[in-house]
């Protein structure tokens, strides 16, 4: 996530003659990525990159936090000012407010505030700017608050209209499903169960907690009472929550990655000042304050062995120790142990766990571009491949050479390019409206990519990719890896046919059957098998699906689940020795029914005697099939005679069994 922060503001918090660049350098080196410095007139605003564990950076006074300790690295002075605060007084609670939490686990900390006699007027201008400069659109005094502190503690907050909370009660609690609220942005919002809402006396959805708030109770410029919420909630239930409802705001955007409750308290002495200053506004009722379960503070110890260990270099403990200090850690060393405790400061609760986190900030600070680069020792160059990558790569080769195109596509369908949605597993927060459906084939993603390519002649794509096969509401779907092929063009059963026999043989796969069955969506369909197992289907789409997709040609295609395949796949290579004696080589010509299958009537011809070899299906024309067939003996020389027996047989038998005529020759 990046931040976007104006220099005069960050110099606000951080006292220091660093210049721009060196700040935008010297924070690079040790913290967080400046990606870039931007210029606005005599303003320069940091492009900031944070990373997800560093909450406590998103703000800007957490950069100047940590700027505080990387510059004196670099011998440049700077100093961490305080935060200009207004202690909460205690009043008599003028504006009642009831507030109840279903869960605690759902808000570690809630605090709530009520300001009276606001005034609603444009913010000053400098703050405007620093808004905008920010990437956030200035609104009215009220709104910018909110706005401007998340910005500057890195703590969102959210304001309503204390008259709008009908009966001045709040109840926090999870959503049910199908509940609705009306945000702030003007759009219905269907929610999802499980999601933290705030419902008033009337049992109304005034806040989307963490999200957004409910444009019911939002501050106007009739306003005369501000309630101001400051809390953190349970991180992943705003994750969730965002992806279920396909949004998300800067406020979840830190609220989900786990915000530090000891920061609430300073964040609203903060705006207490600030709605004095900017609105006149005076502080109307005690503050509320629910926090069941304050976080113990953490220790972390690390001895000075691994230390030096996992940096390579021999460290003293005593510079360890300042380092770390200088981050706000608290320290001491043990002479005994030669290790040093540190006390994990409250912003950094929710990131240092271990030693080796220690040993990370300890390293930041040290510098990574003063560590040695030298590689470490490699104990053995000896690695096993993956072999189903191995497979996969070498599937892909041979397609490549054989003509066709890899294609890629998202593994999310439209509701229109599916027969049954029942049957697929429907996705809660899609990536736009139309991807809906986690694809169950691969085949209408291929025909899609045909579809749009309408004036290519001879199309050959494949794509190798999973399916999703529903396995029940509670299970997560089966992902199955299927290679899918598809051919465009007029009759190229055949040579598809013969892409998955040579692509059978390329694994070490010999011996496979197809065996025809009726499928809706294909013509000539049939199921591939190697033994008992079905690995597959091969046929031509049917004319109205092909019509669905807007193409006017066939289409031939063949859909092999992988991992069944290449369960049968093998480098194994088998030795036959040259024979001695040899072959006799003939074509005989049948004339077949209409939509008789070859490869029966090639394996019983093998089984009419132990000579036959080979039977090749070499040509076709109409209804004529044409074999080669090869007989051999390992014992002798073969006679004419023999031939002659055998092929009576043969003719006999497929004439018999296969309704054919033999074809004579002329």
């Amino acid at each position: 996530m990046n931040i976007q922060i104006s220099d005069s503001w960050l110099r606000e918090f951080l006292e220091t003659k660093a210049t721009p660049s060196q700040i935008a350098e010297y924070l690079s080196l040790c913290s967080q990525s400046v990606e870039k410095l931007i210029k606005d007139g005599e303003e320069t605003v940091y492009d900031i990159e944070i990373t997800t564990n560093r909450p406590d950076c998103l703000s800007v006074y957490g950069i100047a936090r940590e700027l505080s300790a990387i510059l004196p690295r670099f011998e440049i002075n700077a100093r961490l000012k305080e935060i200009p605060v207004a202690k909460i007084p205690k009043v008599k609670s003028g504006f009642p407010l009831q507030v109840k939490i279903s869960k605690t686990e759902l808000c570690p900390r809630f605090t709530a505030l009520v300001f009276d006699n606001v005034i609603i007027k444009p913010s000053p201008l400098s703050v405007r700017k620093r808004l905008e400069n920010s990437g956030i659109r200035a609104l009215n005094n009220v709104v910018d608050i909110s706005n401007y502190l998340m910005l500057e503690l890195g703590q969102p907050m959210h304001t309503f209209d204390y008259d709008k909370i009908l009966k001045h009660k709040m109840f926090l609690r999870e959503s049910k499903e199908g509940e609705e609220i009306i945000t702030l942005d003007g759009q219905r919002r269907k929610l999802k169960e499980g999601i933290i809402v705030i419902e008033d006396g009337e049992g109304r959805i005034v806040d989307l907690c963490g999200i957004m708030g409910g444009k019911n109770s939002e501050t106007d410029k009739n306003t005369k009472r501000v309630l101001l919420f400051v809390q953190t909630y349970n991180p992943m239930k705003i994750r969730k929550a965002c992806q279920a409802l396909g949004f998300r705001t800067e406020a979840a955007s830190r609220f989900e990655k786990g915000l530090d409750p000891e920061g609430v308290i300073p964040a609203m002495e903060r705006a207490t000042l600030l709605f004095k200053e900017w609105c006149g506004g005076k502080v109307g009722n005690e503050l509320t304050d629910i926090y069941p379960s304050p976080p113990k503070p953490k220790t972390v110890i690390v001895t000075k062995v691994k230390i030096d260990t996992i940096m390579g270099i021999n460290i003293k403990l005593e510079d360890a120790k300042k380092f770390l200090d200088n981050l706000g850690f608290k320290t001491k060393i043990d002479a005994k142990t030669n290790s040093l405790t540190a006390e994990v400061p409250h912003w950094r609760n929710g990131d240092i766990e271990i030693p080796e986190d220690l040993i990370e900030e300890i390293a930041r600070l040290y510098g990574y571009h003063n560590l040695p680069n030298t590689l470490p020792p490699i104990s053995s160059l000896n690695y096993q491949k993956e072999a189903t990558f191995e497979w996969e790569d070498k599937i892909k080769t041979a397609l490549k050479y054989w003509g066709f195109t890899e294609t890629v596509s998202y593994s999310m369908a439209r509701k229109d390019l599916i027969h049954n949605p029942a049957d697929h597993l429907k996705i809660s927060n899609p990536l736009t409206e139309d991807l809906l459906y986690l694809r169950t084939s691969l085949i209408p993603s291929l025909l899609e990519v045909i579809s749009k390519n309408p004036t290519e002649e001879g199309i050959k794509i494949f794509e190798m990719a999973n399916a999703y096969l529903p396995r029940g509401k509670k299970e997560l779907p089966l992902e199955t890896m299927t290679l899918t092929l598809a051919v465009k063009g007029e009759s190229k059963y055949l040579e598809v046919k013969g892409i998955l026999d040579a692509l059978l043989k390329e694994l070490g796969i010999t011996k496979f059957s197809i065996k025809p069955e009726k499928f809706p969506s294909l013509n000539y369909g049939a199921q591939i098998f190697i033994g008992e197992t079905n690995i597959g289907i091969i046929g031509e789409v049917v004319s109205p699906e092909l019509t669905r997709f807007g193409i006017n040609q066939k289409v031939t295609v063949l859909d092999i689940q992988l991992n069944r395949l290449l369960s049968f796949a093998t480098h194994a290579k088998g030795y036959i020795p040259l024979p001695k004696y040899p072959p006799i080589i003939e074509d005989l010509s049948f004339v077949f029914p209409p939509q008789t299958f070859i490869g029966p009537i090639i394996e019983e011809i093998k089984k009419i005697n132990e000579i036959i070899k080979e039977v090749e299906f070499i040509d076709s024309y109409q209804n004529t099939r044409t074999f080669r067939i090869t007989y051999q003996s390992q014992e002798r020389n073969l006679t004419d005679s023999e031939i002659k027996s055998i092929r009576k047989k043969i003719i006999d038998f497929v004439s018999a069994k296969f309704r054919a005529q033999v074809k004579e020759a002329l």
